[in-house]
């Protein structure tokens, strides 16, 4: 007969081992977030495409394409922030519904049912068919098969006996959090609870730092091969475009090319719309990273 905790030994091991919820990570508002896409390489291309145009603006008059590139940066920011946004967003939610959802404890001799974020440790949990773990732990009474996959991609279901020796643990007398109940019953002791269990710890990791694949990684280093081809390339057609006007059209004449050299409205001009030629073969070969 289990008797299970008290009311006191329930506030004692909160105290002493910590709640069974995980710490949220401190997620960045809309606004800091729309700002730190700005810091993203084909914006600060873009940016610099801006300035380029904003130039011309006072000069020529071209205000349709500087218009296109700010509705551009307006659309890219926008558009990541709010897919990022809505992705944390989403992911507090889950969080809030897991926090609601309740198990059965024995506490003071009573079967009662709690919510899954006030289980601590050395409570007693009744696991059925169907419920999902809600701490790590020991079966101590009963049998039951467990699916597991959520922790680690395994779809086939593992079988879980209760613990014939303490000195003799192994890995079918133990649960995990987050695993669900296939089928028969049994009684488990919480061994850990909230950041320490298993879950708790992937949760933990994932929010911190979001590991990348290695398709991800390969797809990295191909982006900057790219993007250093295109980069030469940029810089190739700023220095033929300037090579042309200044050199060719004046027919290597090196009086028609000291006068334009030396005429400053006139080089300036060419200067800045080579590096609008720059700008556009960037931004159409250069891959986001």
């Amino acid at each position: 007969m289990y008797n299970g905790l008290t009311d006191i030994e329930v506030i004692e091991s909160r105290k002493k081992y910590g709640s069974n919820e995980l710490k949220k990570t401190k997620k960045d508002s809309f606004l800091k977030l729309l700002i730190s896409t700005l810091g993203d390489p084909i914006i600060k291309i873009l940016l610099i495409a801006l300035a380029i145009k904003t130039i011309f603006l006072f000069k020529n008059f071209d205000w349709y394409e500087t218009i296109g590139i700010v509705i551009a940066i307006l659309l890219a920011s926008l558009i990541s922030t709010i897919s990022e946004y809505g992705s944390e967003q989403a992911f507090e939610k889950l969080q809030e519904e897991v926090s609601k959802v309740s198990c059965r404890v024995i506490r003071n001799g009573k079967k009662i049912e709690i919510p899954v974020s006030e289980v601590v440790v050395n409570d007693i949990v009744s696991l059925e068919t169907g419920d999902k773990i809600p701490a790590d732990g020991l079966i101590i009474k009963g049998k039951i098969s467990v699916d597991e996959s959520s922790l680690n991609g395994e779809t086939k279901e593992a079988y879980k006996e209760s613990i014939i020796n303490m000195n003799l643990v192994n890995d079918k007398n133990r649960v995990y959090k987050g695993s669900v109940v296939y089928s028969n019953t049994a009684l488990m002791k919480v061994t850990s609870v909230g950041e320490n269990t298993f879950y708790g710890k992937i949760a933990l990791e994932l929010q911190e730092k979001q590991p990348e694949t290695p398709l991800k990684l390969r797809l990295r280093e191909l982006a900057k091969f790219i993007s250093k081809i295109g980069y030469v390339g940029a810089f190739l057609v700023f220095f033929s475009y300037l090579f042309k006007v200044i050199v060719i059209n004046n027919h290597f004449n090196l009086n028609e090319i000291s006068n334009m050299i030396t005429n400053f409205p006139i080089i300036t001009g060419h200067i800045l719309y080579a590096l609008t030629l720059c700008v556009t073969i960037i931004i159409v070969a250069v891959p986001e990273e």
